[in-house]
């Protein structure tokens, strides 16, 4: 699979996720010839069960183990939900998600399996806006908001740091990280643009990285 999940908190274990384009790519292509697609209510709950668990609360009524476990199942349910469904568009480029090049693979980089989170959460927010607005936006503000409010859990109980995500925080605190959503929107709308040209970007998660 291209997630996979073990514990890395000592006090509330969490799953750690290490995820490579091509990985993947093979991995969803083989889930969806052996499974039917994933269906708007199934992923709401698969992102709520997300939400109640992925920030390590102390208050969860389930163990560890089964958190860790129920964290992991959710992610591939969104993961597969974002790649496969006509109803959500997914910005991944770089502009997006900064903590996370897909194209290059991040189990080299820092804290891969908090980035790895981190992305789980932010497609999460990104699914569940676009699913209660009952449009397609790429726009990666909602994604952004879910995805930091797990930083700054993991940041607080594990004393973890990275630099990119902390730039997305210091905007969220100072007030400028929703112009800088719909900034960073138009960037990757801009390189999809110049890649493909006008309507020619790929329907499904759109990443600016992924271009030829």
């Amino acid at each position: 699979m291209g997630a996979v999940g073990f514990p890395f908190w000592a006090s509330y274990p969490m799953p750690r996720f290490i995820l490579r384009a091509s990985a993947l790519a093979l991995a969803i292509a083989a889930q969806a010839r052996a499974s039917p697609p994933v269906s708007s209510a199934q992923v709401l709950d698969a992102i709520r069960v997300f939400e109640a668990n992925a920030s390590g609360s102390l208050t969860s009524a389930k163990p560890a183990d089964e958190a860790n476990a129920a964290v992991a199942r959710a992610s591939n349910t969104i993961l597969r939900y974002s790649l496969e469904s006509d109803s959500v568009v997914v910005d991944m480029g770089n502009d997006s998600v900064p903590w996370c090049d897909l194209k290059k693979g991040i189990s080299d980089l820092p804290h891969s399996g908090e980035r790895g989170l981190l992305l789980a959460a932010y497609l999460a927010g990104s699914v569940k806006a676009q699913l209660q607005s009952g449009k397609q936006d790429p726009n990666p503000y909602p994604g952004w908001v879910a995805m930091l409010r797990v930083y700054r859990a993991v940041k607080m109980r594990e004393g973890v740091t990275i630099p990119e995500v902390d730039s997305l925080l210091g905007r969220q605190m100072d007030g400028t990280l929703e112009s800088y959503a719909a900034a960073a929107v138009q960037r990757s709308t801009d390189s999809l643009r110049r890649a493909y040209g006008p309507g020619g970007a790929p329907r499904q998660i759109e990443t600016a990285s992924s271009q030829p």
